[in-house]
């Protein structure tokens, strides 16, 4: 039986222009979400950027408004993050860490530390930068010592997505989220952190379970065949000292309450100034698709908000969650969950936004739509941008499948998400 809706729920919302605010999003959305419409083949950034144009041209807001929508200290703390992250990449950070894996002799070990590694990292330094440094790392010690890189390849993916829950910058749904909410970082953090690990253990035991077969001792080898890609020289001790200082720098702004934006900034200032080099290749190597991505992105969600249909949608959405405060958790984490996979998490947490402030325990259902919506991208292959990183980047040599993928991401999800949610209920902010 489907529940009446109140006629009065939507008095006093001005609408403007709704059925072309709708039709925009529902359009743009269709060109994010599926990657392959061979009719208008443009990519996701180029997608949000004819969304937002049409916004304007259509009268859904003026120019003006679009500038103003855009959410500067997201786009500032990820442009941040990405010039600390890239920095620390060409100063050789990444290949000493693989260097390290490839002296480790169990497979298993090897297999937890990736996990561990991604989930640590990807906690400071965004996921997808970490699976865009990692995968061909993963590749090359299991092409070093012949094994199987399916499973380490799994834990890279679905171990950064856990381990960017932890902080506010671990993903770019997150780092919305601080934005939105203005929630303290260091709080976050010990909040999340008992959820975060007891995830990550129930996702590495399920790594163990589905692919111990597949982690066995490779056949013996001479040790310079089975070393050859991690005995390479690694210079640039210097850049490296500068790139742990600036990453220092950033996570003290973070704790200490200063803007996250400008800490992230100030990391990034830092590294370009005392390198004393043109920064030209360091920044041609950003992903400023990604910038262009979420700015336009701001702007068409903004225009189902100047429309008054994310007004509408938020006073239907609180008008479903009822009952005591079990209940408006287990219909937010599913609603959550479900968004999270048909909208893309990032256009999903910017929706779902305007209802939290509503609802009960507003810092409860933060940290509940941070956690939810970042472990909702290991259901499937397409749930998080991370995981089509490792695919595409992996695929000359391991070829990642939905339903392969699905196999395990699905069981993982749904476990990881039982606990994560029992436990920030019981801890209740």
């Amino acid at each position: 039986m489907i529940p009446s809706i109140n006629p009065d729920l939507f008095s006093g919302i001005e609408f403007v222009h709704p059925w072309s605010a709708g039709i925009i999003f529902f359009f743009t959305f269709l060109l994010v979400s599926f990657r392959q419409i061979r009719l208008l083949p443009i990519g996701r950034p180029a997608a949000a950027l004819l969304g937002a144009v049409m916004m304007v041209m259509f009268g859904v807001m003026s120019p003006a408004e679009a500038y103003l929508l855009v959410n500067w200290d997201t786009i500032c703390l990820l442009l941040g993050m990405m010039i600390i992250a890239e920095h620390l990449r060409d100063a050789g950070l990444f290949e000493r860490l693989s260097r390290w894996f490839g002296s480790l002799g169990s497979p298993f070990l090897l297999l937890t530390c990736v996990s561990l590694v991604a989930a640590l990292a990807s906690a400071l330094l965004v996921n997808d930068t970490i699976c865009v440094v990692m995968t061909p790392l993963v590749l090359g010690i299991c092409r070093d010592r012949r094994l199987n890189p399916f499973p380490y390849l799994m834990a890279l993916a679905v171990s950064s997505n856990i381990g960017s829950a932890l902080t506010l910058t671990g993903n770019p749904q997150n780092m919305i989220i601080g934005s939105l909410s203005h929630f303290n970082y260091a709080r976050f953090i010990k909040l999340m952190t008992i959820p975060v690990a007891i995830a990550w253990l129930i996702n590495l035991y399920l790594l163990w379970l589905y692919y111990r077969r597949s982690l066995t001792h490779p056949a013996t080898t001479d040790e310079g065949e089975a070393t050859s890609g991690i005995r390479r020289e690694i210079p640039r001790t210097r850049r490296l000292r500068i790139g742990i200082t600036a990453l220092i720098i950033t996570c003290f702004g973070f704790f200490s309450g200063y803007s996250m934006a400008f800490s992230a900034l100030a990391g990034a200032v830092f590294v370009i100034t005392l390198h004393r080099k043109d920064p030209r290749l360091l920044l041609e190597r950003l992903d400023w698709s990604l910038l262009l991505f979420f700015a336009a992105l701001f702007v068409v969600i903004g225009g189902l908000k100047t429309s008054g249909l994310a007004e509408a949608g938020t006073r239907l959405a609180l008008s479903y969650v009822k009952g005591g405060l079990a209940s408006q958790i287990r219909i937010f984490s599913a609603v959550t969950l479900a968004g999270s996979n048909l909208f893309s998490n990032v256009p999903f947490v910017l929706l779902a936004a305007h209802s939290v402030p509503r609802l009960a325990s507003p810092d409860l259902f933060w940290c509940l739509l941070a956690y939810v919506s970042t472990l909702a991208g290991n259901l499937t292959l397409f749930g998080s941008v991370a995981n089509l990183i490792v695919a595409e980047s992996a695929r000359d040599e391991c070829e990642i499948g939905f339903f392969a993928y699905a196999k395990f991401g699905i069981p993982s999800t749904i476990l990881t998400l039982t606990a994560g949610i029992g436990i920030l209920t019981a801890l209740n902010p």
